[in-house]
């Protein structure tokens, strides 16, 4: 990094004019050394400085030599005053501690102009070009010439710093909208880890009522290992511990979400378009000409957003399976009369009548894999339908040839 930034400031160096007769010269360089100080604050003030100055006397030496008709040593003692100038500017952009003055520009342009004007005027008086000339010439161009690199410097650091501020925002929402999708998902799976829990305390109950019951039958019966009392009870201790193993798991699922999910509301304009750029993104991996369009009218803001977006996601990718090679499908939101009215319609082949009811049942399903011949495990609707019970809300269905339209009304009052 040090040595990337001398060379470009050696660079710029060469880039020069001369205000007066004689060697000394104005060079953009320094604008370029101040922002890079500046912005860089882990850079080495004195080492950039001197190191950069160096350069650029060998590069001056070096490019300037074989076209003059002069020595070497010549050459290279009437650039050496510029490592002076670099030298000088370092030493003073440290003491005078710029870098603690970034919070205000009046105080950061005066401090930079002074230190482009002192480090002048040290090169000048190596180079013995103060004794005659006045005053007045010297230092109007020096000022004026200090005031606007500095003015570059402050306007070059300000970019530099804008500029970072806006890609670490667009970072930032980038990995904002893929938590919320995580969390969304995560809580699908919770529902479901939670639904087995159920199931599983359910079964244990029966194995151990099972037991109870053979036992009284045949009394005694617990105390033969191979009769089916004991066994009925071993089964029951199995299915206790895979239980204990799933409240562990959903506990903490649960522990996640209740540091990753804030409690604050958020508009739903908002994840829609959060949904709109993981759909897209979604849909520019695959295949498949997909046309999609999202649009949203209200100014509804909820805390309620997860199960939202896991509504939206599940119905979409729904549509998009279904939908034709040419596939078309649109997906609209609107607070209307009390309710959330969400809408995703495609222009797949639609879905027989017979199956509109079944459609909504865990485990129905009638996709399958290409690859493997399996089957879809049939919960994505059948949790869209408990979501949307469970905001208080209603699912509607219809469907024909070209067209199949998912309906979503949530009252605003459960939102």
């Amino acid at each position: 990094m040090i040595i990337n930034v001398a060379l470009l400031v050696s660079i710029t160096g060469l880039l020069f004019t001369y205000p007066f007769d004689g060697y000394f010269r104005f060079t953009i360089s320094v604008v370029v050394l101040a922002t890079l100080l500046l912005y860089f604050k882990r850079l080495p003030i004195v080492r950039i400085a001197v190191l950069s100055g160096a350069l650029v006397l060998l590069l001056r030496v070096v490019l300037k030599y074989p076209f003059i008709d002069d020595t070497l040593f010549s050459a290279f003692m009437h650039n050496l005053p510029s490592f002076g100038y670099y030298l000088s500017y370092g030493l003073l952009f440290k003491v005078l501690k710029i870098r603690d003055h970034t919070s205000s520009i009046p105080a950061l342009i005066l401090l930079l102009s002074l230190c482009d004007i002192t480090s002048n005027c040290v090169e000048l008086i190596i180079r013995w070009e103060l004794t005659d000339r006045s005053l007045e010439t010297i230092l109007i161009p020096l000022v004026a010439v200090g005031v606007c690199r500095a003015l570059l410097a402050v306007v070059g650091y300000y970019s530099l710093k804008r500029y970072r501020d806006f890609v670490l925002a667009e970072d930032y929402a980038a990995r904002y909208a893929e938590l919320i999708l995580i969390i969304a998902k995560l809580r699908a799976e919770l529902f479901y880890l939670k639904k087995s829990s159920a199931d599983i305390e359910l079964v244990m109950e029966k194995s151990y009522t099972l037991s109870q019951t053979l036992n009284k039958a045949c009394p005694g019966e617990l105390a033969q290992l191979d009769s089916p009392a004991p066994r009925a009870l071993e089964i029951a201790r199995e299915i206790h511990e895979v239980k204990k193993d799933y409240y562990r798991v959903t506990r903490g699922i649960e522990e996640i979400l209740d540091v990753a999910v804030s409690d604050e509301g958020l508009p739903v304009s908002e994840f829609f378009q959060i949904v709109e750029q993981n759909t897209r993104r979604y849909i520019s991996s695959l295949d498949k000409p997909i046309t999609i369009t999202f649009n949203y009218n209200g100014e509804l803001i909820t805390d309620k957003y997860y199960n939202i977006v896991s509504i939206l996601n599940n119905l979409i990718i729904n549509a998009i399976e279904a939908a034709l090679p040419t596939g078309v499908i649109t997906v609209t939101g609107q607070c209307r009369d009390g309710n959330l009215v969400l809408v995703v319609a495609d222009n797949g082949p639609g879905i027989a009548p017979e199956e509109t009811e079944l459609i909504f049942a865990p485990g129905y399903s009638t996709k399958f894999s290409e690859v493997t011949g399996q089957m879809s495990t049939g919960l994505g609707l059948s949790h869209v339908k408990n979501l949307t019970e469970g905001l208080g809300g209603e699912i509607k269905l219809t469907s024909q040839q070209g067209k199949t339209v998912f309906t979503i009304l949530l009252p605003l009052a459960n939102l």
